[in-house]
Order: C-alpha cells, then sequence, then structure tokens
C-alpha cells in the first residue's frame, strides 16, 4: 500500500491535470468562442436569426463582447435572454455608467423573451428607473428575477428599503424570485406567482401575514430560503404538498420554528438555539443544524425535543452545541444517557466550534444511536479537546469500554487534524470498530495559528495500519491546500 505522501501527491497531480481541464475549458470558453466568431463569416454559413437565437441564450456580458468583434453580430446583444447586472458586470464601472448600459439595454431589448433578469445596485433616487426594468422583464415573461439591492455612501437614518410594486405579485410567469433589501406588501389575494418555485429572501422584515399569503397562493412553491431577515419571532409553515426545502439563516430574533409541510425533504437552519418542531415530516432526508455556540449551558430541552421529529433522516450536519444538548445527564442522582435513534442516517457531518465541555465520549455516545452510519466527517478546525473533571469521572472509562462496531462505516475524513492525544484516541477508537471502512482521511488546519504537532509521517502511519480492523482501508494524510477527497453533502453554509 502506498505511503500517506505518495498518495497525498498521487491526488495533488490529479488533482492539478483536473484544475487545467477546467482552465482551459471553463475559464478560455470565451476566448475560444470569441477566434471562431470572428471567422464565422467564412467558416459557418448559418442565418442570422438562427445566430441571434444562439447569442439570447448568452449572459449579457458575453453577448455584448461578442458584439464588438464583427458588424455582423454588433446588435446581437438586443435579442439576449439573460441580463445579468451582476458584481461581476459592475466590476470596473461607475455607478452612472451601470445605470446607463442597463437602461441603454432595456431600451433596445428587441427580443420576445428574457428568461432571467439580475440587479445589484443601489436603487437610491432611482426607483422610478429600477421599477422600468423591472416592469419590462415582466412584460417579457421573466422566469428568474434576482434583485440585489444595497445601501451604499453616506446614506440618511431611516433610509427604507426599495419597495415592490405591483407589477412583482402580477407576474405570471416568475418560477425563481430573489430578493434583497426589499419591502415586501402583498395583497391579501395575489393575481400572480401562481408557478413560483424558488424564493430566496435577503436582509427582508418578514412578517406572519407575508409567509401566510404567499403559501396561500404559491401553490408550487418547493423551496423557501430566508436569511439575515427581521421580525421573524415565530416562524409557522403551513406548506403545500409541493413544498420540499426551508432554510433559514441567521435570524437573529427567531424564537420558534413550527413545521406543518407533509413532503418536506430538506431542512437547513443556521443560528442560535430556538424552539423548532415539525409536525409530520415522514419524507424529511436531510437536515443540517448549525447552532451558534451558546453563552451559558445548552438549553437541553430544546434539542432533546427536535431530536425524535428527526429519525427518518438520511443525512446530518450539526455543530458540537447539538451534541451537548444530547449528552448524558445526571438525572435522580444518576448519569443517565438519553434514548433515541436514527436508523436510516447515512451521513454524518459534525462541526467542532464554540464546544463547552464536548468531549469524545459525547461524540460516539451520539454515533452508537446510528447503525447505518457509512460516512462520518468531523471538522475539528481550531477545536481543542478539554479532558475536564467530566470527562476524568464520568467519560473515559465509558468511553474505552464501547464494545460495538460499525460495521456500515466505509469513509471518515476529520479536517483540522493536529495530531494530539485524544484526537488519535479517536480515530484509533474508528479504526479498531469499522471492519468495512475503505478510506481514512486526515487533513491538517488551514489556521496558521492552529497547534499542529508534526510527526514522522512513517512511524504515523506504521500506528494507524496496527489499529485497522479493514486490511484494505486505505489511509491519506492532505495539508489544507491539497485536500482533493470527498467532500461533506453541506458546507458550513449556504448565504
Amino acid at each position: 500500500m502506498a505511503s500517506p505522501e505518495r498518495e497525498s501527491q498521487t491526488f495533488l497531480q490529479i488533482a492539478r491535470k483536473r484544475l487545467k481541464r477546467q482552465y482551459h475549458s471553463s475559464y478560455h470558453h470565451l476566448d475560444h468562442a470569441n477566434i471562431g466568431f470572428t471567422h464565422v463569416d467564412r467558416s459557418v454559413d448559418l442565418p442570422d436569426d438562427v445566430l441571434d437565437m444562439i447569442f439570447s441564450f448568452l449572459p449579457i456580458k458575453n453577448a455584448m463582447q461578442i458584439g464588438t468583434l464583427s458588424t455582423r453580430f454588433k446588435n446581437s446583444w438586443n435579442f439576449n435572454r439573460r441580463l445579468d447586472f451582476d458584481n461581476d458586470f459592475a466590476g470596473g464601472r461607475s455607478p452612472e455608467d451601470f445605470k446607463s448600459i442597463v437602461n441603454k439595454v432595456f431600451d433596445r431589448h428587441a427580443g420576445s423573451r428574457i428568461l432571467s433578469f439580475r440587479l445589484c445596485f443601489d436603487p437610491n433616487r432611482e426607483e422610478l428607473l429600477v421599477e422600468k426594468w423591472i416592469r419590462k422583464s415582466i412584460e417579457k415573461g421573466v422566469e428568474e428575477l434576482d434583485l440585489e439591492f444595497y445601501q451604499s455612501g453616506n446614506v440618511f437614518e431611516g433610509r427604507r428599503p426599495f419597495k415592490l410594486n405591483s407589477d412583482v405579485y402580477e407576474a405570471e410567469s416568475l418560477k425563481i424570485l430573489k430578493l434583497t433589501l426589499c419591502q415586501l406588501d402583498p395583497p391579501p389575494k395575489l393575481k400572480g406567482l401562481h408557478v413560483l418555485n424558488t424564493l430566496v429572501l435577503r436582509k427582508i422584515i418578514i412578517t406572519p401575514t407575508l409567509i401566510d399569503t404567499l403559501f396561500q397562493n404559491c401553490f408550487f412553491l418547493e423551496t423557501l430560503d430566508v436569511a439575515h431577515c427581521h421580525r421573524i419571532f415565530h416562524l409557522k409553515i403551513f406548506a403545500q404538498k409541493t413544498f420540499k426545502v426551508l432554510k433559514v439563516g441567521d435570524c437573529q430574533e427567531i424564537l420558534r420554528i413550527y413545521i406543518d409541510a407533509p413532503n418536506l425533504r430538506s431542512f437547513h437552519y443556521c443560528g442560535h438555539v430556538c424552539f423548532i418542531k415539525f409536525n409530520t415530516v415522514p419524507q424529511l432526508k436531510d437536515v443540517m443544524l448549525s447552532f451558534r455556540p451558546s453563552k451559558g449551558f445548552t438549553e437541553t430541552f430544546r434539542v432533546r425535543n427536535l431530536v425524535y421529529d428527526l429519525h427518518p433522516i438520511q443525512v446530518l450536519t450539526t455543530t458540537s452545541t447539538f451534541l451537548e444538548g444530547l449528552s448524558p445527564k445526571f438525572i435522580g442522582g444518576k448519569l443517565r444517557e438519553m434514548q433515541f435513534f436514527f436508523g436510516n442516517l447515512k451521513e454524518f457531518h459534525l462541526i467542532m466550534e464554540g464546544a463547552i465541555y464536548c468531549n469524545p465520549y459525547d461524540i460516539i455516545s451520539f454515533l452508537k444511536h446510528c447503525p447505518s452510519l457509512e460516512k462520518i466527517f468531523i471538522d475539528l478546525k481550531d477545536f481543542c479537546f478539554v479532558r475536564g473533571p467530566y470527562w476524568e469521572l464520568h467519560n473515559r472509562q465509558s468511553f474505552h469500554k464501547y464494545s460495538a462496531s460499525f460495521d456500515c462505516l466505509k469513509f471518515i475524513k476529520l479536517p483540522g487534524f493536529k495530531f494530539q492525544k485524544d484526537e488519535l484516541m479517536l480515530v484509533k477508537f474508528f479504526l479498531e470498530r469499522a471492519s468495512f471502512l475503505e478510506k481514512l482521511v486526515l487533513v491538517t488546519p488551514k489556521s496558521r495559528h492552529a497547534r499542529v504537532l508534526t510527526p514522522n509521517l512513517q512511524a504515523f502511519y506504521q500506528y494507524l495500519q496496527s489499529w485497522k480492523a479493514s486490511p484494505g482501508a486505505q489511509i491519506a494524510v492532505f495539508e489544507h491546500l491539497n485536500d482533493t477527497s470527498v467532500c461533506p453533502m453541506h458546507s458550513k453554509t449556504w448565504y
């Protein structure tokens, strides 16, 4: 079997080749296209209407670049269907120049359809102009509308967000709506948005009435994604059967979330520990509970009540705060473990962040309730296990006495691995009990401030080999920048 250095080198070489292919095929596709288009009059005998149709599906920035290459294509951008005026488009342009170009595109647009309109802009004193752009895109059947507004410069105190006009609420074609720093005041009965599939809200005031209006009118809504929104104290979701994905991130005022969605498949939450209750979610498959560290001890009753609703899930990403809420507690003078069961869980991703007393036994105390686990990711980051009295008096002996095996476990990855004693103890524990393990991956920390022991890798590799219960298990050690191994399904945040 190859040494960890050789395996890392092999993976690194593969990664470089892959990046090289992507670089030539993706980052230079426009350059190659430009070369071809400069000679298209001689090499391609296609009608102008066909070429205009092809160009109409390019992002507006690329279409305008192609339009400068030949007089034959100078007006092709007038038919463009993807009007993406985002930060990338604004790069190097003054606000006035940016506004002038966007207005010119809309004034000259001659196509019958606009598929998507994305705008990253400060609408201060330009509200009427922005409304005109939105109105025209809706008139041309826009399916994706992304309005990322911001407030720049020395804005006066109390300036209000951009208020959406009635055109948006009456749009019949909208399938994807993304709004940042907008004011939403929809009427109780919407004339449009009946085919809306995805709604993404950022930095918006959300009221119970707004949520009720959306779910009572948007019958095909599948995804609701809210982050950095305000005045959400009690989020209640009574959803149609089409609703499948709910994401809530960093809404600081939220206290309770209640979900009644029979076909919900994915739930992501990032923020402080709040009360979360599912009514019936038999289809729930993947969950992220990125709880922020508590200032004091975790309010365990909130975590313990939640865990019983999650039994059908297959993928779970969470933080150490969640495990602390489930850790054994003294009841009636005796240390008692909580009884729960995750029989379907295939992937577990633990982010060790801000733990107060979480130790290796708290981790295995949770995992022993997950008999079908195939993948484990434990992101150690800059975390160091603390051997306090709780560990020494109660958990150390239980940890070493644990005898059950992980018969389904095939892959283990520990990013932020510092070769510390408790980390090695955890690795040894898994290697000795995973009889069918296929691969163990250890990745050194990204942070320069983390204390990383640098052992003799060959000697260290021999120790790992001696701990293996699975003879064919591969072991790889990567530096953070060279890691090419499998990643978990969820990243830490999505917004």
